[in-house]
C-alpha cells in the first residue's frame, strides 16, 4: 500500500472550526439517512461512532459540557489504546479501531505524534505478517459502514455506503499545542451527533490514540449510550476486568451490538456493561496510577537491586547486616504489591510515595524472618513463603494487586489486565520453589505444588498457560531432588506431559462457559476447533524467536541462566559452605534453572520470567551465604 497522507485541520482557529462546520453538516444529513423506520432495522439497531484522538478523562471539564452529561448518564470505561507501537499515534488507533486487532502504521517515528494520518508501503501485507495478524477494515468488511472524516476511511479503507447501519465520525484530533480550542470542537461535534441520533441507536466515543504532540501512552475515554449501554461501568471478555476495554474492543462492540459475527481474525471481545459506573475522578486516578506505575518501576528495582548490591559489599564484613538488607531486598518486591493497598501513585514523585510504604513493610518482615532458628536458609525460605503468600492470595481475590504495580501488569502496555502476567509469574515461581525447598517430606511438596499450580493457571484465578506448563515440571525436580529420588530425563519428559494434561482440563473447563466469559484459554479451544490454532501459534513462534534474535539484552538471558545454574552445580567456596548447611536451597536454585528456561521459552514476552527469578533469588541467596558465614557451626535446615 502506498504511503496515504491526511491533513487534518490548519494552524488558523477559524480554518479548523470551518472545518469542523461542513463535517458537522455532513454528520447531519447522514444521521438523517439512517434507517429508521423499518421494523427490521429497529429490531438490529443502528450504530454510531466518534473517535477523537487524544481525548483522556482529564480533559472533561467546563470545555466539555456533552461528554460531562455523557459520562454522568452512560456507560464509562478507561480505553486502553494499544495498537503494534509503543506509544499509538492516530494512524495507528484508526487502522487498529477498522481491525479490531493491534494494527500498525508503519511510519518514521520522530519521538512525538505529528499532525496528520499516513500509511506506510504495504501496511496492508506488513500488518497481516505481524503476530497479531492485523486485517486492515475488517470491520468494513463484516458490515455496511458510513465514513465521515479521514480517520474513519483510514479505519474502513473507503467512504463506505450511505445509509448502512453504522456512521464512523473523525472528529478529530486534539494537539498538546492548544487543547482547550480542539476539545471545544469535539465537544461541539458529539453534541450535534447526539443531538440528532436515530431513536434506538447506540452511540460510542472513544479516545482512538495519543493526540499531536504526545511522547507517551495514557489510559483514554470509553463511553457508550443508548439501548444496548445502560449507565454502569464498561467492560469486556478481553480485559476481564471493569472499567478497563481496549481499542481492539469496538469493532467487535459495533457487530455484537448489531447482532452480527465477529470475525476470527478480531481478537477484541465486545463491550459489556457491569455494576456501578466510577466517577470522572476515579477513571482519571487509573491513568495516573499508570503513569506512576510507568514512571517508577525501572528506578525502583535499580534502587532495589543496587542498594542491596552495595550494602553488601559494605557490609561484607558483618554477616548480620548483610543477612538484614539481602532479606529486605526480597521483601521488597512482596511488598511492592501490598503497596498498592494505598495510592502512593498520587505522591508528587511516585517513586519516593512507594518506597515510604515498602522500605518499612520490608525491613519489617525481613527483621521477623531473621528471627527463626532453623539453618542458614530458613529466614530467606521464610520471607519468600511471604511474597508467594501475597501473589496466591491477589490471584484468588481477583489480581487486584498486580494492576499497575512496578511488578505486575501496565493497562498502557495491555498484555494483561487479569490473571497473573509474566512479571509477576516470575516472582512467584521464583519465591515458592524457594520456600519450597525446606521441606524433604513428599506429600507436602506434593500439596504445594497443587495449590501452586492451581491457582496459576485456573482460567478465574491466575488463567496462565505458560505458567502451569513451567511450573509444574520444576516442582516434580525440586520433589525428586528433596526426597533422594533418581532425576532422570522421562520423569521430566513426563512431568511436562502432565502439565499438557493440566492445561488442557483448566482449557476444556474454560471452553465450556459462556463465549463472554471466556479467558485465552476457553479462546484457543475455540480456534482450534475452527482451524485457527496453527497460525496463532506460529505467530506467536515468530514472536519469540524474533524477541530472542533481535534483542541483545533479551539473546543473553538464556546465557545468564547457563550460568547461574553452572554456579550452582560448581559453587565457589562461599556458595559451597551454604550448600553444605543447606542443601535444600541448592535444589530450589536448581528448580529456578528449569522454571526460567521453560518460562522464558513457551510464553510470550517469557524474558521477564528469569529476569525476575533473579531478582528474588539473588537477594535471598546472599542471606542464605551471609547465615552460613555468621554461623559455620549451625545445623543444616531441618526436615520438616
Amino acid at each position: 500500500m502506498p504511503e496515504v497522507r491526511f491533513v487534518l485541520g490548519g494552524p488558523s482557529h477559524p480554518a479548523r472550526a470551518a472545518r469542523v462546520k461542513r463535517l458537522l453538516l455532513l454528520v447531519l444529513v447522514l444521521l438523517m439517512a439512517l434507517p429508521a423506520a423499518p421494523a427490521e432495522a429497529q429490531e438490529r439497531g443502528q450504530v454510531v461512532v466518534v473517535g477523537i484522538a487524544g481525548l483522556r478523562w482529564d480533559d472533561l471539564g467546563p470545555a466539555t459540557p456533552t461528554l460531562n452529561r455523557l459520562a454522568l448518564t452512560g456507560a464509562v470505561g478507561s480505553l486502553s489504546v494499544k495498537a503494534r507501537p509503543a506509544v499509538s499515534c492516530a494512524s495507528d488507533g484508526w487502522l487498529t479501531l477498522g481491525a479490531g486487532t493491534r494494527a500498525d502504521s508503519f511510519l518514521s517515528r520522530p519521538g512525538r505524534c505529528r499532525a496528520g494520518l499516513a500509511v506506510g508501503r504495504d501496511a496492508l501485507a506488513r500488518n497481516a505478517d505481524t503476530p497479531d495478524g492485523a486485517r486492515l477494515g475488517a470491520l468494513g468488511e463484516a458490515v455496511d459502514i458510513e465514513t465521515v472524516g479521514p480517520g474513519a476511511q483510514l479505519a474502513t479503507g473507503g467512504r463506505g455506503r450511505a445509509g448502512a447501519p453504522v456512521l464512523l465520525v473523525d472528529a478529530g484530533v486534539l494537539d498538546a499545542v492548544d487543547r482547550a480550542a480542539g476539545l471545544a470542537i469535539a465537544d461541539a461535534a458529539v453534541a450535534r451527533v447526539l443531538a440528532a441520533l436515530p431513536a434506538g441507536a447506540d452511540l460510542l466515543v472513544v479516545g482512538v490514540s495519543e493526540g499531536v504532540g504526545e511522547s507517551r501512552a495514557s489510559l483514554h475515554v470509553a463511553l457508550a449510550t443508548g439501548p444496548s449501554f445502560p449507565r454502569g461501568a464498561l467492560r469486556s471478555a478481553s480485559t476481564r476486568r471493569a472499567p478497563y476495554v481496549q481499542l481492539v474492543d469496538v469493532a467487535p462492540t459495533v457487530l455484537s451490538t448489531l447482532g452480527r459475527p465477529v470475525p476470527q481474525v478480531m481478537i477484541g471481545q465486545p463491550w459489556t456493561v457491569v455494576g456501578p459506573a466510577p466517577s470522572i475522578a476515579e477513571l482519571v486516578d487509573l491513568d495516573v496510577k499508570a503513569q506512576g506505575q510507568r514512571t517508577a518501576t525501572v528506578p525502583f528495582f535499580v534502587a532495589l537491586l543496587g542498594t542491596v548490591l552495595l550494602l553488601v559489599v559494605a557490609l561484607w564484613r558483618r554477616p548480620r547486616g548483610v543477612e538484614l538488607v539481602a532479606l529486605t531486598g526480597v521483601a521488597a518486591v512482596g511488598a511492592s504489591y501490598l503497596a498498592n493497598l494505598v495510592p502512593w501513585w498520587r505522591a508528587g514523585i511516585p517513586l519516593l510515595g512507594l518506597l515510604a510504604i515498602v522500605v518499612p513493610v520490608a525491613l519489617s518482615v525481613a527483621a521477623l524472618a531473621r528471627l527463626r532458628r532453623a539453618g542458614p536458609a530458613g529466614p530467606a525460605q521464610l520471607v519468600c513463603a511471604f511474597v508467594a503468600a501475597v501473589l496466591l492470595l491477589d490471584l484468588l481475590t481477583g489480581s487486584h494487586l498486580q494492576m499497575s504495580s512496578v511488578a505486575g501488569y501496565s493497562p498502557l502496555v495491555a498484555g494483561r489486565f487479569a490473571g497473573i502476567g509474566n512479571v509477576a509469574f516470575g516472582v512467584l515461581a521464583a519465591a515458592v520453589l524457594l520456600a519450597a525447598s525446606a521441606t524433604r517430606r513428599g506429600p507436602l511438596l506434593a500439596v504445594v505444588a497443587v495449590v501452586a499450580v492451581a491457582v496459576d493457571g485456573a482460567p478465574p484465578f491466575g488463567s496462565d498457560v505458560g505458567g502451569v506448563l513451567s511450573l509444574l515440571p520444576s516442582f516434580v525436580l525440586l520433589g525428586l531432588l528433596r526426597t533422594g529420588a533418581r532425576v532422570t530425563a522421562l520423569r521430566l519428559l513426563l512431568a511436562i506431559g502432565a502439565s499438557v494434561g493440566v492445561v488442557a482440563v483448566f482449557a476444556l473447563a474454560d471452553f465450556i462457559r459462556a463465549p463472554a466469559d471466556r479467558t485465552h484459554l476457553g479462546r484457543f479451544v475455540a480456534q482450534i476447533a475452527d482451524g485457527t490454532a496453527g497460525e496463532v501459534l506460529r505467530r506467536k513462534a515468530e514472536a519469540t524467536v524474533g524477541l530472542l534474535l533481535h534483542s541483545p539484552v533479551t539473546a543473553m538471558l538464556p546465557l545468564v541462566v547457563a550460568l547461574a545454574v553452572a554456579l550452582v552445580l560448581r559453587p565457589p567456596a562461599a556458595l559451597r559452605a551454604a550448600f553444605e548447611a543447606a542443601p535444600g536451597w541448592r535444589h530450589g536454585l536448581l528448580a529456578l534453572g528449569l522454571v526460567s528456561a521453560l518460562g522464558f521459552a513457551l510464553n510470550d514476552s517469557g524474558a521477564a520470567i528469569p529476569a525476575l527469578v533473579i531478582v528474588v533469588a539473588l537477594p535471598a541467596t546472599v542471606a542464605v551465604i551471609a547465615r552460613a558465614r555468621r554461623d559455620p557451626a549451625a545445623p543444616r535446615t531441618p526436615v520438616a
